[in-house]
């Protein structure tokens, strides 16, 4: 085999290990940042869903509110809705949490939405963090 053509094979042989090299730790991120989207995706659909209960259980407690105020005896007790709206508010902020860690950041305690973690300021409703 001609020199010349030894030599050109031997620089692509090493430009391409020198390629595949550099291109395994951008792989390696762009999989971490996958598995982080896909985990993200799952919260917020767990969050979808707390909130769905959450209007269930506001609802329900309107009917019971508006059934006394007519004088009918409830059909539910207000004191078992509360708790349970209670621990669904809970679950529904230890979620935003999740999804703040996850995304690098924080909810805002006021308005719940996700700001960074060096804001100082809610960009959403202007809160102070």
């Amino acid at each position: 085999m001609d020199e010349r053509i030894r030599e050109l094979l031997d620089k692509i042989r090493g430009t391409a290990a020198a390629a595949g090299e550099a291109a395994a730790p951008t792989a390696r991120y762009v999989g971490q940042r996958a598995g982080e989207l896909v985990d993200t995706a799952k919260l917020n659909i767990q969050i979808f869903n707390q909130n769905a209960e959450i209007s269930d259980l506001l609802r329900r407690m309107g009917q019971v509110m508006y059934r006394t105020h007519l004088g009918q005896e409830p059909e539910e007790d207000v004191t078992a809705l509360l708790a349970q709206a209670d621990a669904a508010y809970a679950r529904l902020n230890e979620l935003k949490d999740e999804v703040a860690a996850l995304r690098q950041g924080q909810p805002c305690p006021a308005c719940g939405a996700l700001c960074a973690k060096g804001d100082r300021f809610c960009k959403s409703c202007g809160a102070q963090l």
